[in-house]
């Protein structure tokens, strides 16, 4: 059995059947590892979506900002995005299946075994791989809980706050952790959150250049076991980057980078990547 993890596919439809040819995926035997963001931007969400879903146990699919934006318009809080870009949810014949599925994923994924762990974005600096997980867990179980779900979507702040917030603020703290878990990509050098950059337009803006005053949250996280594999997308400007244990799979895809996987059981094994037309231009 090979397991791999695949960076953020965009709706890339053939980018992602021809990387699955290329590394000879079969469900009856291998394993997939999604990063989250399947959707939006590229030629077809929708199949990405169905046959991803349809992969069944074969596959691990994260919840990235995109299912997230995606969940919260099918919840009653469609923001300008979701109405401009995401009429295919609303209007899928399937919508209510593929609703139903969406609020099963996860937002973190963690195999001992292969002492490997994924989440879309990032962690926040100051958690242990156990507290992630728990955090993780909460807000997973607030998104399947038909009477929670909403509420929780109506009650998204306008901005999230640079720390933790106390422990008493459940609420916060859930609203927290799920942007930081699908949204996150920078810190400043005491750990305090960035989540925007004055001047800067949309997530290809937030360039890991080392003359910034910021830094790539994975470069402030303290603590994190070195033999443990962080595996996350979300960064497409990075590219395909490997720091020590932390393993950026977002190849730019959809925007005529490529899509990669990397192969987790073996991790010396050669990256396989497909070339992309390019769907959208860079923002």
């Amino acid at each position: 059995m090979a397991v791999y993890a695949i960076g953020d596919v965009h709706g890339c439809l053939p980018e992602l059947k021809a990387l699955l040819k290329a590394i000879d995926f079969r469900a009856d035997r291998d394993r997939l590892w999604f990063v989250g963001d399947l959707i939006n931007r590229g030629p077809d969400s929708l199949g990405v979506w169905r046959f991803v879903r349809d992969l069944g146990e074969s596959a691990v699919t994260l919840m990235g900002n995109h299912e997230v934006r995606a969940l919260s318009g099918l919840s009653g809080r469609p923001d300008r995005a979701f109405s401009n870009q995401m009429a295919f949810v609303a209007e899928a014949p399937d919508r209510d299946a593929l609703y139903a599925w969406l609020r099963g994923l996860p937002l973190m994924h963690h195999d001992a075994a292969l002492r490997a762990r994924m989440v879309h974005a990032g962690i926040c600096p100051g958690w242990s791989p156990e507290q992630a997980l728990e955090r993780a867990a909460r807000v997973q179980a607030i998104l399947r809980d038909d009477l929670r779900i909403g509420p929780f979507f109506a009650a998204t702040p306008d901005t999230f706050p640079d720390r933790d917030p106390p422990p008493e603020d459940e609420t916060a703290r859930d609203h927290f952790a799920l942007a930081v878990m699908t949204r996150l990509r920078l810190c400043h050098p005491d750990g305090r959150l960035v989540w925007s950059v004055p001047g800067a337009r949309g997530g290809l803006a937030f360039r890991p250049d080392p003359d910034s005053p910021y830094r790539p949250w994975h470069r402030v996280l303290d603590g994190w076991p070195e033999d443990e594999w962080l595996i996350y997308g979300h960064w497409a400007v990075a590219g395909l980057t490997r720091h020590g244990p932390f393993l950026g799979m977002d190849s730019g895809c959809v925007y005529g980078g490529r899509l990669s996987a990397v192969r987790l059981d073996h991790p010396d094994a050669p990256v396989t990547q497909v070339n992309s037309p390019g769907y959208v231009k860079p923002e």
